[in-house]
């Protein structure tokens, strides 16, 4: 049988169970439940090896892809 266990938790906080961290966020009835968290961008590209692209670097890819406003 699973092992079972109260604790007291906040709205925010962090938890990990089984290895993953899960986030408590409120839930759609009042009370709250557990989500993966959000990850920061900063967090990701440091995990990827990855870093924002500059305006000119952006401009120089997508630069002629049409905006929501150019039909």
């Amino acid at each position: 049988m699973p092992q079972t266990r109260k604790v007291d938790l906040a709205l925010g906080d962090l938890v990990t169970i089984d290895g993953r961290r899960y986030e408590v966020v409120p839930d759609r009835m009042g009370g709250v439940t557990l989500e993966p968290p959000i990850r920061p961008m900063a967090e990701l590209e440091k995990r990827w090896g990855t870093r924002p692209v500059s305006a000119e670097e952006f401009e120089r890819v997508a630069g002629d892809l049409p905006t929501d406003d150019e039909r």
